[in-house]
């Protein structure tokens, strides 16, 4: 038996066994209007590993919360990858809400990743007021973009490196886990897949597709896209971009935007800073329809985290880490630059820089500012030039992109 937070003693937790499977869908799919299918769960099975989630179930109810987790390493700022939990299938049924049963689920999720010594845990979030109390916060951003492709003209000088060709879905399932691992070790908060995740993304199942086309895709020696077509709409929306050079990139878009019988490209996953816009004659092109929250973090030993990412500028810092939820904060010595880091455990003394553990899961992977949640209250330097060298130190050269959804 788990530890048992929940407010209602009939509601005990547990972790989940592989018979369990379908009982989890059943309350998954109430929980966000889904129906699976029996070809749903044999996909989600080869995923699906029965200790890695937490159930609440009550004697009269049967499963009521869920909480769940795959394996993942991330990537830091630097290019160092540490392992992390991907915190997925996280519901309450709507008959059993306010009895404090997510918060058992999350602390008993966060304890046990805590012991197992994860210096992270990451999430995407259906609503964005659910997580923050329990130490989460917005480490990547992503834009939902569109461009005319007609109106979109490349810059006279824009690269043009070409070596583009079109590919199946079995050439990219060869070749682009090495792409991909070349992509994710220079983009910080990236996320590494498995052979099973490979697998599923590029299962393609048609009820996934909305309405859209199978897969089509391109292929340059360093980088690919995924993308469908919607004949309806005469748009081409992309499903994945992934590039490990620059030219890869150039020479990807360019193929897109000679796509003649598409009217619109469209991406739902493009990165805050997406370069693209620079390549076109007129960047105004690249039209931004929403700017939503992708990946959260919730840091779990503060000193393994900070002394394995880089900085953008030399800092030796005492940061006071808050985190009411878990008690996992406290006093660091921050020390580190472009080429390495430490952080200790200290005692005594002012420190130069107090924050909330979400403020830091923010600002770890170089999505969040310090300036700006300082602006905000939730960062608290008295000195400005320290927040500034705080601030600047945690910069990263591009915005962090998680990649892979979970």
């Amino acid at each position: 038996m788990l530890q048992n937070d929940v407010t209602d003693t009939a509601v005990t937790l547990r972790r989940a066994t592989a018979a369990d499977l379908p009982a989890i869908a059943l309350a998954d799919g109430r929980a966000f209007g889904v129906h699976y299918t029996d070809t749903d769960l044999d996909d989600i099975r080869a995923l699906f590993e029965p200790d890695r989630y937490v159930l609440a179930e009550d004697p009269d109810h049967g499963i009521v919360g869920i909480t769940g987790d795959f394996p993942f390493d991330v990537t830091l700022p630097g290019g160092a990858a540490v392992p992390a939990a991907g915190v997925t299938w996280v519901s309450v049924a709507v008959t059993h809400r306010r009895r404090g049963i997510l918060r058992a689920l999350m602390a008993e999720q966060l304890r046990a990743f805590a012991g197992a010594g994860l210096p992270v845990a990451l999430l995407t979030a259906s609503e964005g007021a659910i997580y923050g109390r329990f130490g989460y916060g917005v480490a990547t951003e992503r834009r939902d973009v569109e461009i005319t492709r007609r109106r979109a003209a490349l810059r006279p000088d824009a690269p043009d490196p070409g070596g583009v060709r079109q590919a199946t879905t079995a050439e990219v399932r060869a070749v682009g886990p090495e792409l991909h691992e070349r992509w994710a070790a220079r983009t910080p908060g990236a996320l590494s897949r498995s052979d099973a995740w490979w697998d599923s993304i590029l299962s393609d199942r048609e009820h996934r597709r909305g309405g859209a086309s199978a897969l089509f895709h391109l292929v340059h020696a360093d980088g690919y896209v995924s993308y469908r077509i919607d004949r309806s709409t005469q748009t081409c929306r992309i499903a994945e971009l992934v590039t490990a050079t620059d030219e890869a990139y150039a020479a990807l878009w360019r193929t897109l935007l000679a796509l003649d019988l598409s009217e619109t490209v469209s991406w739902w996953n493009a990165a805050v800073d997406e370069p693209v816009q620079h390549l076109l004659a007129d960047p105004r092109q690249l039209r931004t329809l929403g700017l939503f929250d992708g990946m959260w973090a919730r840091v779990l030993d503060v000193p393994a985290v900070l002394a394995a990412r880089r900085y953008a500028a030399e800092l030796d810092v005492v940061l006071d880490v808050h985190d009411p939820f878990l008690d996992l904060g406290g006093r660091f010595r921050l020390t580190g630059g472009p080429d390495g880091a430490a952080c200790t455990p200290v005692t005594g003394g002012e420190p130069a820089v107090a924050l909330g553990i979400a403020q830091l899961g923010a600002l770890v992977f170089g999505g969040g500012r310090a300036g700006s949640f300082a602006r905000a209250g939730l960062v608290r330097a008295a000195d400005p030039d320290v927040l500034r060298r705080f601030d600047a130190a945690f910069r990263t050269e591009r915005s962090p992109v998680h990649g892979t959804e979970f």
